[in-house]
């Protein structure tokens, strides 16, 4: 959830505080505690990445395209994917 508000942030007329918590109705301490960090720290491609990486990890855990990996393994991988 953290990162599909991060993404729908990006898409904000103003892209300020105020701007950004109007836009998506929540409130301002909100974006400014969890929203604005994460727009310094990710671009809208990256998240996005992210997002799809979250999903395909979900999937494979699931045993979608993947019928041996570990879970463990899978969580390491998605883990290193977003800090990197």
């Amino acid at each position: 959830k953290a990162f599909a508000n991060l993404m729908v942030s990006y898409y904000a007329p103003t892209k300020t505080e105020n701007g950004i918590a109007q836009w998506m109705g929540i409130n301002p301490w909100q974006v400014r505690k969890n929203i604005l960090p994460g727009m310094r720290n990710y671009s809208g491609v990256k998240v996005m990445n992210i997002i799809h990486a979250i999903r395909r990890t979900d999937a494979r855990s699931k045993g979608i395209d993947n019928p041996s990996t570990p879970g463990g393994e899978l969580l390491k991988e998605l883990v290193y994917f977003i800090l990197h």
